[in-house]
């Protein structure tokens, strides 16, 4: 039996390029010149988009951008939309702002004086500023850290 945050196999949200990972975070969408701000729950998303659902209909533009509640903010265009619900394609990088810069400085710093297993803990805290690229960086670093902390104390392959 599907639940509810199945999407039918004719639904337009399964013709995406990428495929994305099952989620529930709180997302605003908002309008050019931040003159409209719509709440919304993000279903699932990739590094390239998201499928948000809006609890209703809504009248949206094709160029918005949407920020997670953690603070992380993407350029997206609405590539569909049915009902209460649209898919996005981020259109650019995630912006960055003061305050996000800021933190990533002091993981850098944390990184630096205090090693990769610090700065990864840093990293998981912020929930790597919902920059799907970062983690799957910070992911990769850590494991190659692990295994050749392992090989240097002689430790068979796991």
């Amino acid at each position: 039996m599907p639940n509810d945050l199945t999407v039918p196999s004719d639904n337009p949200a399964n013709r995406r390029k990428h495929p994305r990972d099952r989620v529930l975070k709180a997302a605003k969408v908002i309008t050019p010149g931040g003159h409209s701000v719509f709440n919304c729950l993000v279903l699932d998303e990739s590094s390239e988009g998201v499928f948000v659902d809006f609890g209703g209909l809504m009248t949206i533009p094709d160029e918005v951008t949407i920020q997670f509640a953690s603070g992380a903010a993407f350029p997206a265009v609405r590539r569909w939309s049915a009902g209460g619900k649209c898919g996005f394609e981020f259109s650019g990088p995630q912006i960055i702002s003061h305050e996000t810069a800021n933190s990533m400085h002091v993981i850098a710093e944390i990184l630096n004086r205090h090693g990769m297993q610090a700065a990864f803990e840093a990293l998981r805290k912020a929930n790597f500023f919902d920059n799907s690229e970062l983690r799957k960086f910070a992911e990769s670093a850590h494991a190659a850290h692990v295994k050749l902390e392992a090989a240097l104390r002689g430790e068979p392959n796991i």
